[in-house]
């Protein structure tokens, strides 16, 4: 496992490693504490923009494609085309609607790869 955490007060590396004997695990957790900033991260974000720092800023393009992206989806669930499914924050989301795939062994036989030359 694997896990970031960032804060505006501090950064934090969760990780599972292999411990003093390869078949045990140890956790591991890192942290870094910072001052807590003068402007909250919006702030900072207006702030930079006004100085001419577009390093936390998207382009018009970009946000422009975003949007292109993100419109249809925002347009099907107020038409109720897709079910905007809601879960608790920090569980591991909504339950499956659809069973797993079938297996299919015949996609994984030598001759139905394709060999790079």
């Amino acid at each position: 496992m694997l896990r970031f955490g960032l804060e505006p007060e501090s950064l934090s590396v969760d990780l599972t490693a292999t411990g003093s004997r390869p078949e045990t695990l140890t956790q591991l957790s890192l942290t870094a504490r910072m001052d807590t900033p003068d402007l909250p991260a919006y702030g900072r974000l207006l702030l930079d923009v006004l100085r001419g720092d577009p390093a936390l800023s998207i382009r018009g393009d970009e946000a422009e494609e975003a949007w292109r992206v993100v419109e249809p989806v925002l347009s099907a669930w107020e038409r109720g085309l897709v079910p905007l499914e809601e879960y608790p924050a920090g569980s591991d989301g909504p339950p499956p609607r659809h069973a797993t795939p079938e297996r299919r062994d015949d996609l994984l036989h030598e001759e139905s790869v394709m060999r790079a030359e």
